[in-house]
């Protein structure tokens, strides 16, 4: 049952891809690595900070 609830979770992933680039308009365009790459960090640096607050302390930006 494992191969077939990938397949199904593909396929539905290419179907709400569909669906959004045809409601927004907007010309679909491939990634870089570098960009993944980028987002993942955002979200670490995200949940690091949250836990950081969590634990007691106060975050405040540099810039």
């Amino acid at each position: 049952m494992g191969p077939q609830k990938a397949i199904h979770a593909v396929g539905n992933l290419i179907l709400r891809l569909c669906y959004h680039i045809l409601v927004s308009g907007k010309k679909y365009e491939e990634r870089e690595k570098e960009d993944y790459e980028r987002i993942l960090q955002k979200k670490r640096e995200r949940r690091m900070i949250k836990e950081l607050e969590r634990n007691g302390y106060k975050i405040e930006n540099a810039s």
